[in-house]
């Protein structure tokens, strides 16, 4: 590959990054450039742990403000966080009404026959229990061999010890300025839990805490009207876009994740779509950001008004947009990409008494064979589809091959 060739490939590979694509094409080699590439794909394995992180973290507050179901919010932590925090068991404890005693109410394990079952009760009498309240703080207890010997007559300690636990992380679920319970991250080695695992637990402990205090689902008291509206609140919140309405970039890649997992379950293909308002920089520059945020509004508009109720919408980033299509025929695809097209250029847009010509230019990318459904790669095409609308003049649809 070419010098300028190599370059380019690894501005679009920065470009990609910075859109939330880790998975780009990046040339890697011995020479200046060629070590660039591999600075730059070690950047991107971490952003992309970093992302997928977060992510989680997102489906943790969208099952929190959605679903309000403890029980799957638990679950999700459980399967989710394991590249991310060292455990072996996950239990969440909470204090009694009375706070004279601390009952199990879940836990998970890796292996069979755990002494902890849920339902257990423990009084507040048990020596360590008294220490977990009076510290109000997370507790990191490197080797439970030593923590035992102090607190010979714990129960709790006990019985994590004989399931083969050696070190634990302890988070407290604060309401109101006071404990409400725990969440135990427990691993059979010791010295496993370091001062970085502390922040991520806190984020996840904190969430519990909410959806714990919120609902009172430990009380079992039932949600009130004046819940279920903020319930519905906090969806539109956390799942759409603040400025145009669509769904956010979170959020469509949700759909698309399950779009795909449907679709190689029904053995039927996938079409995305990426869109790119044409010179919208200009736009900004000439008429100001304020022109610029109303015709984002009334393009969401338009895409939306013209989506039937198989395609999603969601804003991709900046000036981007991503339309799922799902089920599929390529006719339909590109037919629906001419429909997005045509809803835009048909009709100038009103900002403040000036009319603005406004285009876009869609890449489609279309994935029928097994290999092909993958968002990433799915992502990639569509991208570089839109790439080849935006060098052959704009204002057109240009489709991605086929399935690679």
């Amino acid at each position: 590959m070419k010098k300028n060739d190599r370059i380019l490939a690894l501005r679009k590979a920065a470009e990609a990054m910075a859109r939330g694509d880790f998975a780009p094409d990046i040339p890697i080699g011995d020479d200046d450039i060629g070590n660039l590439g591999k600075s730059l794909k070690e950047l991107s394995a971490y952003l992309q742990k970093q992302s997928e992180r977060s992510q989680s973290l997102y489906k943790i507050m969208v099952e929190c403000n959605f679903n309000l179901q403890l029980i799957d919010v638990l679950n999700h932590i459980y399967e989710s966080f394991q590249t991310h925090l060292p455990y072996d068991r996950i239990s969440l404890a909470l204090l009694e009404s009375d706070r004279n005693k601390l009952k199990l109410h879940w836990s998970r394990a890796s292996y069979d026959k755990p002494e902890l079952i849920s339902g257990l009760s423990i009084p507040m009498t048990d020596r360590s229990l008294h220490t977990l309240i009076d510290l109000n703080e997370m507790l990191i207890i490197d080797d439970l061999n030593t923590h035992l010997q102090r607190y010979a007559e714990s129960r709790l300690a006990q019985a994590i010890f004989k399931e083969g636990i050696r070190s634990c992380l302890i988070c407290p679920l604060i309401a109101d300025g006071k404990p409400i319970g725990f969440l135990f991250f427990s691993c059979r080695k010791k010295n496993a839990y370091k001062n970085l695992h502390k922040d991520l637990s806190l984020q996840i402990a904190s969430q519990l805490a909410v959806i714990i205090e919120k609902t009172q689902l430990y009380k079992g008291i039932k949600l009130n009207k004046q819940l279920i509206a903020q319930k519905k609140s906090l969806e539109q919140r956390v799942t759409h876009d603040a400025l145009t309405g669509l769904l956010n970039r979170p959020a469509i890649f949700d759909i698309l994740h399950k779009q795909i997992l449907r679709a190689k379950r029904g053995g039927f293909g996938i079409a995305v779509i990426m869109i790119d308002i044409d010179h919208f920089k200009n736009i900004n520059d000439t008429c100001g950001h304020p022109a610029g945020d109303t015709v984002l509004c009334e393009i969401a508009n338009r895409l939306t008004q013209s989506a039937r109720s198989h395609e999603y919408i969601g804003r991709y980033g900046g000036e981007e947009f991503l339309a799922i299509i799902s089920p599929f025929s390529q006719e339909g695809a590109v037919k629906a990409a001419e429909r997005f097209r045509k809803a835009i250029a048909s009709e100038e847009i009103n900002t403040n008494q000036t009319l603005i010509p406004v285009t876009i230019s869609l890449g489609v990318a279309i994935a029928t064979a097994e290999a092909s459904l993958d968002e990433h790669l799915l992502l990639q095409r569509a991208d570089d589809a839109l790439y080849q609308a935006k060098h052959k003049g704009r204002n057109r649809v240009e489709v991605a091959r086929t399935d690679r």
